[in-house]
Parts: structure tokens; C-alpha cells; sequence
């Protein structure tokens, strides 16, 4: 079979097995990052740059990945399917660079070269129609992390031709590759998502494993150059820098349930599962549902732990050992770890996620075809061997079939939220997350009898946040089903002071509070809820910087200005914009409280300090600012109206 034709074929069956699922609704993180800016800017209520530079999730805003959701809402609006499809588009755009870089590597593979084309063709396959994949390809929010992988492939194809016109002599041709194109695709990688910046680590992966050998010249001091210059110098300034500011990288541990030193030593289990769930994958158990990934609390608890850190380091020294006779496994496990530098160490994000595999994994496939493919080697060269590759053609078609049955079936249950929640917890039973989301598709169901039996699951895990939420999502339910909240249940809301807050706390205040602005519950006013909020907050053991903190006093002063108490609402915005890292949007609010209650001069003061900060491409709150400006300069007397859209842009827990 020619090349050609199966890789045609390959990405027809991809586009089937992925076909099912792209009907399937946004969720999670999409509607904070996507849905709510993108539908004010299609009402014409923002402009096209506040979506486009006001992402806050991660350090450069990933204005790359919002500018292609602009365009799939520009050209088909708000609909799940054409972004979906968009999602499977770059997907299978990704796995031809995987297949043509793996091509060109392997043909210098001494050990694999003479069937290069075919094994970059089956571990292409297999990394397409794997099922962990599905977790990215249909969670629209993530085509940052599919963007950023498809840059970064082809900073590595610039590279690995660079190198290639070096070797023939052409230095000033290869330079270029090296020095201009690989640093392009390395920004264009960041844009979309942060850890683009991996490029050159990448890059320095493949020198070592295909063209920095023993038997080989030494590197032209061009290359050493260009790796002295973006890998070298980068790496060295960022440890420089953290060394210097250890707060910058501390502070983002007041908002985790664990601390620095416990990631670190959970982060080898995680990447021994990742190992685990690529060559063994169970597609009920994979999916979105990971937080119930327990933190390593010391090297033997778990007693994984200590283990888990002992096969990584046997695993890197193993795959040096090898590296010139098996450069495919030298450069697969290096690909793979690299790959994970910057999601699984030392950054304060959450402990586990499938998607920061959706590029790494190609370093275990190709690892694992270089172990295969010694074992292939002596099975060929017995008395057998049409036998043995009838028998390996056999097994590598049911393998595939397999896989792409998996995709298909886990693409099915990602077409309905309720399916993919119900999975969820049933297969993750210790899963915040997933309990959540169940017990509110039962609400919406009005199966309150259920619901009730998750929010009870719920409240049992053993995970303070999770025990948080479970009693806040009670009084919910209660004002749901009954319209009235038990006095012991709100109470044991308040016990709740003194711990550590997290998003998922504030997120449900803010759905609590939602409800009550809409509806009576009784035994639960705005301001009760509002004051145990506040109170709550007061007593958490964390910076006021952080979002939780701050979102959750802006959920109280909407509550109390709500309910008629303005000069707690202000106290409330008041003390979330004195946090220095509030939304534009909140210092507007209290702006506008300022002025409702009388304060003029607090409100000018207060609308300097927000006009400093609100960003040239915030038409939203430019408008506001300049509604207010106007009449703090007439001096009107009649009391503003506090509008429902100023309000903070919403909490995304991405990146994760």
C-alpha cells in the first residue's frame, strides 16, 4: 500500500470515529472563556479586540487561539458544531506534521530506517485515533493547547530542515531555518498557548537523539549558537529571575490544595499514569474528571510515590544509555518528558490533565516503536517470518480498529453533557468535578431526590473544596426544591471560615447568588448570604490578590446592593479592587456605588485610579467610565442605576 493512500485513509477513518461527537454542547470552561465575551461582542456590546486580548488565562492572553474562535463566531456564530469541527480540522492537520517529521527522522534511524515511512504512517495512526485524545479534541476550549501544538510541530520541521541543509553544506539556508523560521513557529506556539515555548528544549531532544552521535561530526558552531542563544540564555534568565523573586512562583500555591514540594512529588505518578492510560487505555476512565488525582503528601504516601521517582530516573538514565543504538526511544522519552516541563513541575497548576498529552504522547508511541521494532527485527529473520508478518499485520490492524473504536465510543458520550457527567462520576466517584456537574443535570431534571444523594456523595470525599461545595450546592438545593433553607444547613455554610478558599467555592456562591437574585428562598436573604460570604472571606487564610477572594467579595456586594444596602456593597467592591488584581469592570462598579450613595469625590478618586488601568480595547467599560466622567463633571444629583453588565469578566479555571 502506498504511503499516500493510507494516510488518506487514516484521516478518513479520524474524521469518522471523531464525527459523532461533534454535535456535542460547549462546556466547562468554554462559556467563561468563550460563550460570555464572544456573544457581547456579537451583540455589538464589546469590540472584537476585547475578546481578542482580554483572555486571562495564562500569561500572554493566547491571543493566537481567541482570534480562531473569532473567526468560527464571525462565519457561523455561537453554534458548538463548526468549532468542534474546527477542533478535529487542526487535530488532523497535526497528525500529517507528526507523520512528516517522524518521517524524516526515522529515515536517519539506523535501527528503523528501513521501514520509516511505514512506522511513522502507524504511530501517526495511533496517535490520531487514540481515545485519550478525545478530551482535546472535543473540549472546544482546548484547541489553545491543539494550536500550540501544531506551531510547535512546525518549529521542529523547520528545525530538523535546517539541520538537514546544514549537513548538505548550505550553512547560510540552514541558518535561516534555524534562526528565523524555528523562532517564528516558536512565537506563533506561545501565542496560542504558553508552553510553545518548549520549542527549543524540543529541538534540543532531536539534536541529541538523530543528529549529535558518536559517529558523527561534531555540531557546526552555528548550532551551538542558536541553542546557546534560545535555549541556553531563556532557560538561564527565567532561573535567574525566580531565583531572585521566589514570591512570583510561590504566590500562585496560596490558591492549591497542596504546596510545591508535594507537586513535584506527585508529578512522577502523574506521568507514569499518562504512560499507563496511552498504552493501556480504558475509555470509560478517561475524560475531563481528573481532579480526583490524589497529591503525593510524602515519598510513601502514597507508597507509589517513592517508586514513581525511582522508574523516572531509571527511565531518563535508561534512554541515555541508549541513545546511539536506539535513538527512537532516546528521543520518544525525551519528547515526552520535555514535553511535560512545563505543565508537570514546578508551576502551580492543577496535578493531573489529559490534554498536556496531546503532544507528548507522540514521544511514548515512538519510544514504544523502537522496542517493537527491535523485537519485530529478530522475528523477521526466523524460519517464519511471512508467518510472523502476516500474524503483525494482523495485530497492528486490530489494534488500530481497537483504538478507533474507543475514539468513537468516547466521541458518543461526549455528545451529551448529562452522559458524559453520569460517566463521569461513576467512574470517578472521588471527582469534585464530575459529582458536581451530575447532581446539577439531576437538578435540572428536577430529580431532586438524586441530586441529593450526589450532593451527600459529594460532601464525603476527602478533599476540603469538595466538602465546601457540597454544603453550599445543599442550600441550593433546598431553595430549589423548597423555595426554603434549613437553618442547620446554612449554618454549616459559616463553618467554612478559616479554610482555604479555591474557585470552585466562589463559582458556586455565584450560582447561589444567582438563584437568589431571581428568586425568594427563606431563611436565606441576599444579605445573609451576602455576610456569610464576607465573613467567610475575612477569615481565609490567603492574599486578597487572589481571584476566589476577590470574586467571592464582588458576589457580596452585588448581593447586599441587591438588597438595598449600598454602603455594604461598597465596602465589600471596595476591598476586591483594593486587591490590585480585580477586572476593570469591579473598580467601575464601585465607581458608579460611590456615586449612588452621594460620594462624589470617592467616586472620581476611584474613577482615576479605574481609568489608569482599563485597557484601549475595553469598549464595555470606556463606555462606562465615560457615562459616569460625565455626570461627576455635571455634578447631577439623581442617583446612577447600577447597569446589570458591569459586572468582572467570569472566573476560568483554565490554564490547568
Amino acid at each position: 500500500m502506498r504511503p499516500a493512500v493510507g494516510l488518506l485513509g487514516l484521516l478518513a477513518v479520524t474524521v469518522l470515529v471523531y464525527a459523532v461527537g461533534l454535535n456535542g454542547p460547549f462546556l466547562l470552561d468554554d462559556p467563561p472563556n468563550l460563550i460570555l465575551p464572544i456573544n457581547a461582542w456579537l451583540r455589538g456590546e464589546t469590540g472584537w479586540q476585547e475578546v481578542l486580548l482580554g483572555n486571562r488565562s495564562g500569561l500572554l492572553g493566547r491571543p493566537l487561539s481567541m482570534l480562531s474562535f473569532i473567526a468560527n463566531a464571525a462565519s457561523s456564530g455561537m453554534k458548538p458544531l463548526p468549532f468542534k469541527a474546527t477542533n478535529l480540522a487542526i487535530h488532523v492537520a497535526c497528525g500529517l506534521l507528526i507523520y512528516a517529521l517522524l518521517v524524516r527522522l526515522l529515515k536517519r534511524d539506523a535501527q528503523l530506517s528501513a521501514k520509516a515511512t511505514l512506522i511513522a504512517l502507524l504511530i501517526s495512526a495511533v496517535w490520531l485515533l487514540h481515545p485519550i485524545q478525545v478530551s482535546t479534541v472535543l473540549y472546544i476550549v482546548q484547541r489553545m493547547a491543539q494550536l500550540s501544538a501544531l506551531f510547535i510541530l512546525l518549529g521542529l520541521l523547520a528545525y530538523v530542515h535546517g539541520r538537514q541543509v546544514i549537513e548538505q553544506g548550505r550553512l547560510r539556508a540552514g541558518m535561516a531555518w534555524l534562526f528565523l523560521a524555528v523562532p517564528s513557529a516558536t512565537t506563533m506556539a506561545m501565542l496560542c498557548k504558553e508552553n510553545g515555548a518548549l520549542v527549543p528544549a524540543l529541538c534540543a531532544v532531536i539534536e541529541l537523539g538523530y543528529f549529535r552521535t558518536r559517529a558523527q561530526a561534531p555540531r557546526t558552531q552555528s548550532v551551538n549558537v542558536f541553542f546557546i542563544l534560545f535555549l541556553a540564555a531563556p532557560a538561564t534568565l527565567i532561573t535567574c529571575f525566580y531565583a531572585l523573586h521566589p514570591e512570583r512562583l510561590l504566590a500562585g500555591y496560596d490558591e492549591r490544595l497542596f504546596t510545591l514540594s508535594e507537586r513535584l512529588m506527585s508529578q512522577p505518578r502523574a506521568l507514569f499514569d499518562y504512560i499507563g492510560a496511552l498504552l493501556l487505555p480504558r475509555g470509560p476512565m478517561l475524560g475531563i474528571y481528573t481532579d480526583d488525582f490524589a497529591a503525593s503528601r510524602s515519598l510513601l504516601t502514597p507508597p507509589a510515590t517513592l517508586f514513581a521517582i525511582i522508574g523516572l530516573a531509571a527511565l531518563i538514565v535508561g534512554a541515555v544509555l541508549v541513545r546511539t543504538r536506539m535513538p527512537a526511544f532516546f528521543t520518544g522519552i525525551g519528547l515526552f518528558l520535555v514535553g511535560h516541563a512545563m505543565e508537570s513541575t514546578v508551576f502551580p497548576l492543577e496535578l493531573y490533565f489529559e490534554h498536556r498529552n496531546y503532544l507528548p504522547s507522540v514521544g511514548v508511541f515512538l519510544a514504544l516503536a523502537s522496542v517493537v521494532g527491535s523485537a519485530v527485527a529478530k522475528l523477521l529473520q526466523g524460519e517464519r517470518a511471512d508467518r510472523a508478518k502476516r500474524l503483525l499485520t494482523v495485530g497492528a490492524v486490530a489494534i488500530l480498529a481497537m483504538l478507533a473504536l474507543a475514539t468513537f465510543a468516547r466521541a458518543s458520550v461526549w455528545r451529551y453533557w448529562p452522559s458524559l457527567a453520569e460517566q463521569g462520576a461513576r467512574e470517578h466517584p472521588n471527582s469534585m468535578r464530575a459529582q458536581l456537574d451530575h447532581a446539577s443535570m439531576l437538578m435540572a431534571g428536577k430529580q431532586y431526590t438524586e441530586a441529593r444523594k450526589v450532593v451527600e456523595h459529594l460532601e464525603r470525599i476527602d478533599n476540603p473544596a469538595a466538602h465546601h461545595v457540597a454544603v453550599i450546592e445543599m442550600v441550593f438545593l433546598q431553595c430549589l426544591e423548597h423555595a426554603e433553607a434549613t437553618p442547620d444547613s446554612i449554618a454549616r455554610i459559616s463553618r467554612i471560615a478559616g479554610d482555604k478558599l479555591q474557585l470552585s467555592e466562589m463559582l458556586t456562591f455565584k450560582k447561589l447568588a444567582e438563584y437568589l437574585h431571581k428568586h425568594e428562598c427563606r431563611n436565606l436573604s441576599k444579605a445573609h448570604l451576602a455576610t456569610l460570604i464576607r465573613d467567610i472571606v475575612d477569615a481565609a487564610p490567603q492574599p486578597q490578590t487572589l481571584t476566589a477572594i476577590w470574586r467571592s467579595r464582588f458576589t457580596a456586594a452585588e448581593l447586599y446592593m441587591h438588597d438595598g444596602q449600598p454602603v455594604e456593597a461598597q465596602q465589600q467592591a471596595a476591598l476586591a479592587w483594593m486587591s490590585g488584581t480585580a477586572d476593570t469592570a469591579v473598580g467601575v462598579y464601585l465607581a458608579r456605588l460611590y456615586y449612588f450613595i452621594g460620594d462624589r469625590e470617592s467616586a472620581r478618586l476611584v474613577l482615576g485610579d479605574v481609568s489608569k488601568r482599563v485597557a484601549t480595547w475595553d469598549r464595555r467599560n470606556l463606555v462606562q467610565i465615560s457615562d459616569l466622567q460625565q455626570k461627576l463633571d455635571n455634578e447631577s444629583l439623581a442617583p446612577s442605576p447600577l447597569p446589570s453588565e458591569t459586572a468582572p469578566s467570569p472566573a476560568a479555571e483554565t490554564p490547568r
